[in-house]
């Protein structure tokens, strides 16, 4: 980091929970008073660095959501304004954010969405049936007890990766009444307001759920109920902090697709969440450009792969069969056909020509 405090970057750092936890550039202990533009300055070369990791966590992403399709039920929830999780969070702020630890990217916790859900059950549900409170025998055997985990299974919430590098925003909360709060006074209206700025969340996160036994059918039956509880209590319960303020709360997306099912929706689902116009080629004859194998969407295990602008391609290469779904390798464009499709060619495999003419 250089120069003037306040005008600190970071170029180049693409992790921004690295930079939330290991680059405030004053002291935790603010004597100078200092802390106000070292903040703006972290916030900011936190949203620079979502930037920067985009295209490593498309791929996370794809292998992530593709893994647990099959076995869960699941969609995309759009924030209802912005949320905050790990508020209260251990941080060298006085203001947390849960991040991903490798990629840096907003979060939301399964154990959160767990929390929401079996509340959510307790004070909803059981009021009608005392088997949905705590200590019930249906609010047991889906959400467990001290002693066990419960069937059913919460995964983490990824956001998507076309609302991840604008998810970031700044925001601020004012404390009028600081020494009654620390337990020094009372309030009163000659109080200061303090302004603190933090960072919430806005943008679209993929929310699954599954039982830990997938191939039983009353598991699934059951999985669908909690994911359909979950819904009714993250649309009007909220999750995370400053619910009470209108905070938290997120809203399924009808008939979205997911990615990883592998078959003729492939090209769309990819261009559906990298934020690219379906069957508008982003690139031209020529280019060399980084793709991500998907299944063959007609089933035929050939090798398949996906630009970040949606459109897919095969290719025939002994070099490539090894990598897997989810993995990226660098491939050269040789032809666009209609409606649009990649023809690929290896350019590790077919290296340019010399033609022997001097320079």
């Amino acid at each position: 980091m250089v120069g003037q405090p306040g005008e600190k970057t970071l170029p180049g750092c693409a992790n921004a929970a690295l930079v939330m936890g290991r680059y405030l550039e004053v002291p935790v202990q603010d004597d100078h008073k200092m802390h106000p533009n070292a903040r703006k300055n972290l916030f900011r070369a936190m949203k620079e660095s979502l930037g920067r990791s985009q295209e490593i966590y498309i791929a996370a992403y794809l292998r992530y959501t593709g893994e647990i399709k099959p076995v869960t039920t699941s969609g995309d929830f759009t924030t209802c304004g912005r949320i905050i999780i790990g508020l209260g969070g251990e941080n060298v702020l006085e203001t947390g954010l849960t991040l991903h630890h490798t990629y840096g990217t907003p979060l939301i916790p399964g154990t959160a969405l767990k929390g929401l859900a079996s509340h959510y059950c307790d004070q909803v549900l059981g009021d009608k049936d005392k088997e949905y409170k705590t200590g019930g025998l249906y609010h047991e055997a889906l959400f467990g007890t001290t002693d066990y985990s419960g069937h059913i299974i919460f995964h983490d919430a990824w956001i998507t990766p076309s609302t991840m590098p604008e998810s970031l925003q700044l925001d601020v909360m004012t404390p009028h009444h600081g020494d009654y709060y620390s337990g020094k006074g009372a309030p009163t209206d000659c109080d200061d307001p303090v302004p603190i700025t933090f960072l919430s969340v806005a943008g679209t996160f993929h929310i699954a759920v599954s039982c830990d036994n997938p191939e039983d059918e009353d598991g699934k039956k059951w999985a669908a109920f909690v994911f359909g509880l979950l819904s009714e209590a993250l649309e009007h319960w909220g999750i995370g902090g400053k619910t009470s303020s209108g905070y938290g709360r997120l809203k399924r997306l009808e008939n979205v697709p997911v990615p990883g099912m592998g078959r003729d929706g492939d090209q769309v689902m990819v261009a559906a969440i990298t934020g690219a116009p379906a069957n508008q080629p982003r690139y031209v004859r020529g280019n060399i450009i980084l793709v991500t194998r998907q299944e063959d969407p007609r089933g035929r295990d050939r090798l398949y792969f996906v630009a970040d602008d949606g459109i897919g391609g095969f290719i025939k290469s002994d070099r490539l069969a090894h990598l897997q779904i989810g993995e990226q390798t660098r491939l050269k464009i040789t032809s666009i056909l209609t409606p649009p499709t990649y023809v690929f060619d290896d350019p590790e495999q077919h290296p340019p020509q010399n033609t022997g003419k001097k320079q």
